[in-house]
């Protein structure tokens, strides 16, 4: 062919830019917001649109790129409470490339798209993309929703999206990609990843189950090898850097929940597919925090529902490895860590011993900060949540923060907290009792930060179920107002049923009153950034 081409098209015919890993000195350098067009940044953190907040000024931008590039592919992923704005990116997208392919993925997809191997049928909820374009609530602007892990299933369809596509700027079909990746799907005897691809044609939705085997996390690069350490959490300060706190690397040992609390959305309830470090492969964990320190990184967070699931062997074992690494570090370079843990794990009574060497350990080898999900201090919230699920710990559940932060405190650990309003059994008077108690553990000096939320239904979780809202609206672009705007992901359509507008307002008003400037807005918790 005069193109050069084989006469049988490849996967390797046409492949995507995604430019060049940056070097060291690049990595040690881009910190913050990207600033750049991705036309002019030949690496793969360059790549990325990172808008942080979707304004005026941030749709100019993605406009700006996308008349520059013309992609033949548009990659968006979206949690619940952004898809509405995934679902608008993805419009703009189509007018300015209307012959672009443009797939969607992310927790709102996992959340909304179950298959069920039994009946070999896909489940799909009525907040799901899918749904929300086949009724007509959402304009055809989505060619692909991916749905499980991630990675490997994207990479598969991109693989068949290169034997399709036409030259150009013509039409790709979505159909004819879904045929091209089931026949890859097929004959790959190795086949990674698990989920489920759901084409939306013209005139159909296809499903294609992937059913490859699952990939560990140690199969899975780290994230930053292809992108820059760009976060600053206002918790982290010894690196003295900023004002804005440390530089600060996110990473997960797994990324799901063992616990079943029935508002979590990252609840293995919910998930039920969770990506982990074994217990065994601890010393690849802190290989890999070693790693970022030398691309930059003055601070970590592990984003784990439950540092290493709450299993104390992992956790003593990885802070022994990450000791003997940093052991090798000069004196001047700053690091610190933290990590979430639950009060139950703290107050595992038949590990005592266990837990307060891995306590200790986690303090020397540099955590200074453990973050706690409260939620309630009403007992009768409490007793609904499934949070306390160690029935060998039957005390209170007030006096069990209470001992699980003094715990802490006692290594030399410092604390902070999430607490979540709207739960089974809440009224205003749960809602003063919460305000007031986490107000003590605050004078008591037993927390440095509480952050108040309001309970927002995810597609999925019991407490949705149980509160009937199988119809959650993720997709319309409605303008939010106070005292919503005060609370991360919360809308009128999707918090709490058991809240009313007057009672948003006393949270906001009141916990700021009490707590002081111990208490995180959302804008704090946005940016990372605590008063």
């Amino acid at each position: 062919m005069e193109s050069g081409l084989p006469d049988q098209p490849s996967p390797d015919d046409v492949y995507p830019d995604w430019g060049r890993y940056p070097g060291d000195e690049y990595r040690r350098a881009a910190n913050g917001p990207r600033d750049s067009l991705i036309a002019e940044n030949p690496t793969t953190d360059g790549h990325i649109f990172d808008p942080r907040v979707w304004d005026d000024v941030a749709r100019d931008r993605l406009v700006a790129e996308l008349r520059a590039l013309q992609p033949k592919v548009v990659l968006l992923s979206a949690v619940s409470a952004a898809h509405r704005y995934a679902l608008e990116m993805a419009e703009l997208a189509k007018a300015h490339v209307p012959h672009c392919v443009v797939v969607i993925g992310g927790r709102h997809a996992d959340e909304t798209i179950r298959y069920n191997r039994t009946l070999g049928t896909a489940e799909l909820s009525w907040s799901s993309t899918v749904e929300v374009i086949r009724d007509g609530r959402a304009r055809r602007v989505v060619d692909f929703v991916v749905a499980g892990d991630g990675a490997p299933l994207l990479d598969l369809l991109l693989q068949a999206v290169s034997l399709v596509a036409t030259p150009g700027f013509g039409p790709t079909r979505a159909e004819e990609v879904l045929d091209a990746m089931n026949l890859l799907a097929s004959a790959d005897e190795d086949l990674a990843g698990s989920g489920t691809v759901v084409a939306l044609c013209p005139d159909e939705t296809l499903v294609q189950p992937v059913l490859g085997r699952r990939l560990t996390s140690t199969e899975l690069p780290s994230p930053y090898e292809a992108f820059s350490i760009r976060a600053r959490f206002g918790i982290f300060t010894q690196a003295n850097s900023s004002v804005l706190g440390s530089r600060t690397a996110h990473m997960m040992t797994l990324d799901a929940c063992p616990f079943k609390c029935t508002f979590c959305s990252e609840s293995i309830q919910v998930s039920n597919r969770p990506t982990r470090f074994a217990v065994s492969e601890t010393q690849h964990a802190a290989a890999r925090i070693q790693q970022l320190i030398h691309w930059g990184a003055e601070a970590a967070f592990f984003d784990d529902p439950v540092f290493w699931g709450g299993n104390w062997k992992a956790i003593t074992d990885f802070c022994h490895a990450l000791l003997d690494l940093r052991a090798g570090q000069p004196a001047d370079v700053p690091f610190e860590w933290g990590a979430q843990l639950t009060v139950d794990v703290v107050l595992n009574r038949a590990k005592a011993a266990e837990v307060s060497a891995g306590l200790d350990l986690m303090r020397r080898s540099g955590c200074t900060y453990i973050y706690i999900g409260i939620e309630s201090m009403a007992q009768r919230v409490m007793n609904n949540v499934g949070k306390n699920l160690l029935r060998r710990n039957p005390e209170a559940w007030v006096s069990k923060v209470r001992e699980a932060l003094t715990t802490i405190r006692s290594h030399g650990i410092r604390v902070g907290s999430s607490v979540l309003f709207g739960l089974d059994g809440e009224d205003r008077e749960t809602i003063k009792e919460t305000i007031e108690e986490i107000g003590r553990l605050i004078d008591d000096e037993l927390l440095i930060m509480a952050s108040p939320n309001i309970l927002t239904y995810h597609p999925g979780t019991a407490i949705t179920a149980a509160h009937g809202q199988d119809r959650l609206d993720y997709h319309s672009r409605k303008d939010n107002r106070p005292p919503f705007t005060y609370f991360e992901e919360a809308y009128p359509e999707v918090v709490s049923k058991l809240l009313t507008e007057d009672d948003i307002w006393y949270i906001h008003e009141a916990a700021a009153k009490r707590w002081g400037s111990v208490r995180n807005s959302a804008a704090e918790a946005l940016t990372g950034v605590v008063s």
